[in-house]
């Protein structure tokens, strides 16, 4: 018989919360504590930080709801109180806010903006996105190899959005910077700047994962003050105006490098025989390739790598598990989830959270087993690996199942 924890009352889990952070956790931020104070904005804790906060909750006897991990950073001290002590939070007056890939929603963004195109095809197969695993056996979420030429292919197939690079890494920053400056004096409503930029460099924007670095793109314009741009950050669904000074210095910095530039004017929507043919390109039922990379990584940091090292490992998790609400995107670009398929919509997305939701579950099992925990911890990472290689398959086979159905619709030569 499993025995049930007891509640804390909020107080006792606010006291908990301090105790943590004062520390295991050595918050840097520890005298801006109090009730209305984000974990994230205020007192500056990164996914590192927050997985030391949710382990030394445990050691105090109280646990975290797994729904509640991904939540937490834009949580303020007493709303996680809150939630610890099992009072559920208001409803959001807002939808979620989730981030999938900055690179797509850039190029999304200009879709949207020319109006009456659904932009969503152009997320198939990102639930697949590329993952990197260097020789340390770390997981990225960004590498220097990365080019994003598939997207660039595929925004241009589906909705004619020609893209041009114009960061040249051969040819310096400085030149680079010239390059940018010049295509901010050039541009006119319907133009697009996307310069890659160090989010961490820039402290007004609140950014849940505090990574540092954290290689970002984000599309820029001028204002008509020279020393303010005016920033668009589709992936995170925010846009003001920021110090020119401040984001220069997040593009020049040696951690980040990459620029492209595109324009709305002309676009089309996707025809249904191009849609047909990326998702044939990217579906792939029986592979996973971040459930695969995750079993390697365990497995390579127990049999020959520092244990202590998994922890850094799997730093950058977060960031990449948050692609698989690409699937969600998937379901609405095949089926009519606004009319007779939405509750089997509602279904599936519940399948769709807790699948990304199980990733935060292998990193604290893991990060508890690379901090001396017990061999149980590593084992019950891998367990939930396997459990959710089960859970995205039946995604995949639903998914598939809607596809063969709407293509079955579309007057696609060759279809049934």
């Amino acid at each position: 018989m499993i025995l049930q924890r007891p509640l804390p009352s909020p107080e006792t889990a606010r006291n908990a919360i301090h105790a943590a952070l004062r520390g295991p956790v050595a918050c840097p931020c520890l005298d801006l504590f109090r009730p209305e104070a984000r974990l994230g904005t205020d007192l500056g804790l990164d996914s590192v930080a927050m997985l030391t906060l949710v382990l030394s909750l445990e050691e105090q006897g109280i646990s975290m709801p797994e729904a509640a991990f991904d939540q937490a950073p834009g949580l303020t001290v007493q709303a996680l109180a809150d939630l610890l002590a099992g009072i559920a939070p208001a409803p959001a007056e807002e939808p979620v806010d989730i981030k999938v890939h900055c690179v797509v929603s850039c190029l999304c963004q200009a879709v949207k903006d020319a109006g009456g195109i659904d932009h969503r095809a152009l997320y198939l197969g990102l639930w697949d996105g590329q993952v990197v695993v260097d020789e340390r056996a770390c997981l990225s979420y960004h590498a220097p190899g990365i080019d994003h030429g598939f997207y660039l292919h595929w925004a241009e197939r589906l909705f004619g959005l020609k893209v041009t690079r114009w960061y040249d890494a051969r040819a310096g920053k400085p030149e680079n910077l010239r390059r940018l400056h010049a295509l901010l004096d050039a541009w006119r409503p319907g133009d697009y700047v996307m310069p890659m930029v160090d989010m961490f460099l820039l402290p007004q924007r609140d950014n849940k994962f505090a990574q540092d670095p954290f290689p970002h793109y984000a599309l820029l314009q001028p204002t008509d003050d020279p020393d303010l741009w005016h920033m668009r950050d589709p992936d995170y669904r925010w846009e003001g105006d920021l110090p020119a000074k401040d984001l220069t210095s997040a593009f020049l910095r040696e951690t980040v490098a990459g620029g492209f530039a595109f324009s709305r004017h002309g676009l089309q929507a996707p025809a249904p025989a191009v849609i047909a043919e990326m998702f044939e390109a990217v579906f792939e039922a029986d592979h996973h390739p971040l459930i695969e990379a995750l079993t390697a990584i365990l497995e390579a940091h127990e049999t020959r790598l520092p244990r202590r090292d998994l922890e850094l490992a799997l730093r950058e998790l977060p960031v990449i598990a948050i692609r698989k609400y690409a699937y969600e995107h998937g379901f609405a670009v095949l089926g009519d989830i606004e009319g007779p398929d939405w509750d089997a919509f509602e279904e599936v997305c519940e399948r769709i959270a807790a699948l990304q939701g199980g990733f935060g579950v292998v990193q604290r099992r893991a990060v508890a087993w690379a901090r001396g925990g017990p061999d149980d911890e590593l084992a019950r990472a891998r367990s939930e690996l396997e459990r959710l290689a089960a859970l995205e398959g039946g995604i995949k086979a639903t998914l598939l199942d809607w596809y063969r159905r709407w293509k079955s619709r579309q007057p696609i030569p060759g279809a049934s």
